[in-house]
């Protein structure tokens, strides 16, 4: 992933109290449905949940994961399994990234650029100054299982490992494919963490704007009862180089919580997610390159997932706090 200076432009408004409290409302409207999707998701409000019940995490790198890492899902999965009955994760992929599959994070402001084209993000070579990027990757912080980043292993495979996520992808292209994935893999739940690659080009607020509401409604032509906890971006080490991006950065952010606010419906709630806020999120010390969740990051997202689906949906249990030391 690679960074270009940006033009600060559009205005933001903020959401009003309404929009919150339908979001509070519809978040007492939770029931687990049939795949015929005819229930009326108001008949039974406030019932426990029961029967399958399907998540699909999505997103990026940072849900994917590189092999040798747990991930994120990993925790969620073992946190929601022994309490929600017929849990069950979704998705067209199973496997973490490989070496083959990795753009280097940029670390100062004027790294070169990927290229943004209609087709969609097209990663710059690994040759050069970005194999050594990738060799030092691999010799000092890359996760990988015994030190082995060719291959393609999770760290602990005991965990449901189907996902929607991939290395580099942008919320441009899932919001392009969302429409089918759900369809095809029908989840209840759209765990969401997605939208920072997006910002690595000069591109304008009202643009991510219309990017995050067509990705909603796409996955609502998918399932139109489909429940979407849509998280904020998470920081990485880049913003404090590129004040341009840290910027970019905050104004997403802020549109997630007005477009969640203005999306959501008693039918197919749309819940904003602040990992950062909810479990104080330290870049040095939550990730392995500045972006990427260490084994403490995995855990910290898991967390703040698990809690958003209780208080929202009325699924499973908050995470247990004190947050647990990885192993």
């Amino acid at each position: 992933m690679f960074v270009s200076p940006f033009r600060r432009t559009g205005t933001l408004i903020l959401s009003g109290l309404l929009a919150v409290a339908l979001v509070i409302a519809g978040a007492y409207l939770w029931v687990t449905h049939d795949h015929d999707r005819g229930t009326d998701p108001r008949a039974e409000a406030e019932a426990p949940v029961s029967g399958s019940l399907r998540v699909m995490p999505a997103g990026d790198s940072m849900t994917q994961g590189a092999n040798g890492d747990r991930t994120w899902r990993y925790h969620l999965w073992n946190h929601l399994e022994p309490i929600v009955e017929g849990v069950d994760f979704v998705g067209p992929y199973t496997d973490p990234a490989t070496t083959d599959m990795i753009v280097p994070v940029p670390t100062e402001e004027d790294d070169v650029p990927a290229t943004e084209g209609d087709g969609g993000t097209e990663p710059a070579s690994t040759d050069g100054g970005d194999a050594e990027a990738l060799a030092e990757l691999a010799e000092h912080t890359w996760p990988g299982a015994g030190g082995e980043p060719g291959t393609v292993e999770y760290r602990d495979p005991d965990f449901d490992q189907d996902h929607n996520s991939v290395w580099g992808r942008t919320l441009r292209d899932a919001a392009a494919s969302i429409e089918e994935e759900v369809r095809v893999h029908e989840p209840d739940v759209l765990c969401v963490l997605i939208g920072v690659n997006d910002l690595l080009w000069p591109v304008e607020m009202e643009e991510m704007e219309d990017r995050l509401r067509r990705y909603v409604e796409g996955a609502r032509k998918g399932n139109p009862d489909v429940r979407i906890v849509l998280s904020e971006a998470l920081p990485i080490a880049y913003a404090d180089n590129d004040p341009g991006f840290a910027l970019r950065l905050y104004a997403y952010n802020m549109l997630v919580r007005e477009v969640a606010d203005d999306m959501s419906t008693d039918r197919s709630p749309v819940i904003s997610l602040d990992i950062a806020d909810r479990e104080d999120w330290d870049v040095e010390a939550d990730t392995y390159d500045g972006t990427h969740p260490n084994a403490h990051g995995e855990i910290k997202i898991a967390a703040a997932f698990a809690d958003v689906l209780a208080e929202a949906y009325g699924v499973g249990e908050p995470y247990t706090r004190p947050l647990p030391e990885p192993s």
